[in-house]
């Protein structure tokens, strides 16, 4: 399939549960961002600690804090990411296949929770080991294991290795496909910025079907 029949078809499959997907998607972005150190704290906190310590100590102080802290809960984000991963996968899975879909979907796989801290973090050393050679290689990478998320969900027998090796199979011949479709959501992406990343609401879960469309695609040539 064509990058825009792949769009098209990743709307179809939107338009029955929009809400849902919108939901989904937003609460598994919220948790890996406010795990990443987004606050909502107020600037009450600031203006209390230069009072008591000083402006110049305090804005020491805050960023010895905030390094901190963004790197513990950095840590965390990455220790969940995996597992969230594959029971977003799931959740795509079954919406593209006409499943009943139920929002509890995306924490559907937390007893596999090593296999989705494994997948992850082998296929963040893989790339990051070839982007040491070139950035290149490292985007070649990255499209090979892409599809390792679905192929776990589909597969809950396979550990993350096979799963990985299975991905780089499947995206035998179609990494270019992959790129192009990725190409295709730039001006999105641009036009999320005009709107203070409020469209990712929205962009995010099209984006999210259409890749879901692309691995059924693949996988039915394959």
């Amino acid at each position: 399939m064509e990058a825009k029949q792949i769009r098209q078809k990743a709307r179809e499959n939107l338009a029955p549960n929009w809400w849902l997907s919108i939901g989904v998607a937003a609460v598994a972005a919220l948790l890996g961002g406010l795990l990443l150190g987004s606050s909502f704290l107020p600037n009450l906190e600031a203006d209390v600690g230069k009072r008591i310590f000083g402006s110049w100590n305090w804005e020491i102080i805050e960023g010895f804090r905030v390094s901190i802290s963004n790197g513990i809960l950095g840590f965390a984000a990455f220790i969940i990411g995996g597992v969230l991963e594959l029971g977003y996968a799931q959740f795509l899975l079954k919406q593209h296949d006409g499943q009943p879909l139920q929002f509890q979907e995306l924490f559907s796989q937390f007893d596999r929770f090593g296999t989705g801290f494994a997948q992850q973090f082998l296929r963040t050393l893989y790339t990051v080991l070839w982007s040491l050679l070139l950035i290149v290689p490292g985007i070649i990478a990255s499209l090979s294991y892409a599809m390792t998320p679905f192929i776990l969900a589909e597969h809950p027998d396979l550990t993350a290795s096979e799963a990985i090796a299975r991905s780089k199979q499947l995206m035998d011949g179609h990494k270019m496909d992959l790129f192009v479709l990725y190409l295709t959501f730039i001006g999105w992406d641009l036009l999320t910025v005009l709107t203070l990343n409020l469209g990712n609401l929205v962009l995010n879960p099209y984006k999210n079907a259409a890749i879901t469309v692309f691995y059924r695609d693949i996988t039915r040539q394959k």
